[in-house]
């Protein structure tokens, strides 16, 4: 055998190894999400706001760097738009006002 040639891998290089698959894998996602937002960018603008984005989100989130997840500027648009939404607190829920009806005096 020749002592040269290294039979297994050190700690260090495992960890490297590791660290490049976990970069290649969340590179991956980030281009697999990067397309399912260019789909968004079709929807209309109604469509958009039904889901709680705008259109400048989508444009942000497509502006990110190609090797960062562009759907985590989705997600904080999405809350910052549901936290800007105000609450309508005048329409308490009271009991509605419903007329008394009596019967009719019977004629004879």
């Amino acid at each position: 055998m020749n002592k040269s040639m290294p039979t297994r891998m050190t700690f260090t290089g495992m960890s490297a190894l590791g660290q490049f698959a976990r970069s290649l894998a969340d590179l991956s996602r980030a281009l697999r999400h990067r397309g399912e937002i260019k789909h968004l960018a079709e929807f209309d603008d109604r469509m958009l706001k039904d889901i709680g984005l705008t259109r400048s989100d989508v444009s942000s989130a497509l502006s990110e760097p190609l090797i960062r997840n562009p759907s985590w500027v989705l997600i904080r648009s999405a809350e910052r738009h549901s936290r800007s939404e105000k609450v309508d607190h005048s329409a308490r829920s009271i009991r509605p006002i419903v007329p008394m009806v009596t019967q009719a005096k019977r004629c004879a």
